[in-house]
């Protein structure tokens, strides 16, 4: 069986006739009829009733139509996301810059991307295997087989929930991630260090809004990007400026860069 037995016989069906469809088709009836005699025996069964007017659907013509039209729609689906998946610009970042620097650009864009979330550990993989084009990132990679594209930064402070008293920095919880090569969970813990604080007081937890939520509710604080409403400062702790670099694969010349949106 052939997948374009069941397009013919899909035509025959809703025609109702085989001369229509083989008409409709662009082939010689005989053709026709002979697919539609091969699917009969095939299926071990008649699937059409024929007459003087045309054909109509046997009950197991009707099962079968009714497979054929999800077994096509799959195939439409598979086709959709074929093409989509080959015209879109495949980009992996991490949590924060996803949703501090990312997702702020593409968002009247977002058809033109796929967004792959991963671990910094991850990231250097996805590009090395061409999974991905475009990895933005906070590690500057020295790997010849990657070439740098565009650099720019984002402002980081000691983020608490608006309208919150910190009295004593001694007395709350320091929320990181448990990315290693997170520049905020590194930096937390040279802070922690740097001011005698006890490493007790940092908790990991491996979900972005996560943290933002419990920093929101009071329940502690954490180093992130300066550009959340329901966050504010922590008064007397300066900021930084924290690098993104954004590479692609220049062995693998697939797919030019986005347009600028990124890049502002």
């Amino acid at each position: 069986m052939e997948l374009n037995d069941l397009v013919i016989f899909k035509a025959v069906a809703n025609e109702g006739s085989i001369s229509k469809a083989a008409k409709e088709l662009g082939y010689v009836q005989p053709n026709v009829t002979e697919r539609i005699k091969k699917l009969e025996q095939q299926f071990e069964t008649p699937l059409l009733h024929r007459n003087n007017k045309g054909v109509s659907l046997l009950p197991s013509g009707e099962i079968l139509l009714d497979y054929i039209n999800k077994i096509l729609s799959l195939l439409d689906e598979a086709k959709n996301e074929i093409n989509q998946s080959c015209n879109s610009y495949r980009i992996a970042t991490s949590q924060t810059i996803l949703s501090d620097y990312l997702s702020i650009r593409i968002q009247e864009h977002f058809n033109k991307y796929r967004i792959y979330m991963e671990n910094s550990n991850h990231l250097k993989q996805l590009l090395k295997n061409n999974i991905v084009d475009m990895v933005i990132t906070y590690e500057d990679y020295t790997d010849e087989a990657f070439e740098k594209v565009y650099c720019t930064k984002i402002s980081m402070g000691l983020l608490k929930g608006k309208g919150k008293s910190i009295s004593n920095l001694s007395n709350v919880y320091f929320f990181v991630s448990h990315d290693k090569k997170c520049p905020y969970r590194n930096y937390t813990s040279k802070f922690i260090e740097h001011h005698n604080l006890s490493k007790k007081q940092i908790q990991e937890i491996d979900s972005y809004s996560l943290i933002k939520d419990f920093i929101e509710q009071g329940r502690g604080v954490a180093f992130l990007p300066l550009n959340n409403d329901h966050l504010e400062k922590v008064e007397g702790v300066i900021e930084i400026q924290i690098p993104i670099y954004f590479f692609i694969n220049r062995e693998s010349g697939k797919k030019r860069i986005p347009d600028s949106e990124l890049f502002n």
